[in-house]
């Protein structure tokens, strides 16, 4: 599709898993009471952006990203899961009546994909992303280096 941020196409067949050329999955069926099997998630993201951009034209931005963050990094939940937009839109204080035509038009799909590319163009090629001092800081960093480079800006 023109309007997703996945690059590819996916496997043709078993052989493309068996080879290696696609990564196993992070969970094992039946495994953990929390989190849902990595196969049965949404690969794209774009979504669960442009219900941000909803919020931040509502100026609930700040909200909605806490309790999607909560979602995902506590309960493991699909935040490209339809059903989990609505809730965490309802419970933020969005009108899913009025967010749902929106999200469904594609009407934020330009702008979450501009931005994209901007943090592409900017250098932006792993999250978590800091630019601190003028200087980006991609990737995974622990409190010492984060604390270092803020000291050293």
């Amino acid at each position: 599709r023109a309007d997703s941020l996945e690059i590819g196409e996916g496997p043709s067949g078993p052989a493309d898993v068996a080879d290696g050329s696609r990564r196993q999955p992070l969970y094992k069926p039946g495994h953990g009471t929390v989190t849902e099997p990595a196969s049965n998630r949404s690969v794209s993201t774009l979504a669960v952006h442009a219900a941000t951009a909803y919020a931040k034209e509502r100026g609930l931005d700040g909200q909605f990203y806490w309790a999607a963050s909560k979602e995902y990094w506590e309960f493991g939940t699909d935040l490209g899961n339809l059903y989990t937009l609505r809730r965490l839109a309802v419970t933020t204080g969005l009108d899913w009546g009025e967010m749902w035509p929106e999200l469904e038009s594609g009407h934020y799909h330009a702008l979450v994909l501009a931005q994209h590319e901007e943090a592409l163009m900017a250098g932006v090629t792993r999250t978590p992303s800091f630019m601190v001092g003028g200087r980006l800081h991609s990737g995974s960093m622990s409190f010492e280096e984060l604390t270092a480079a803020v000291q050293g800006a």
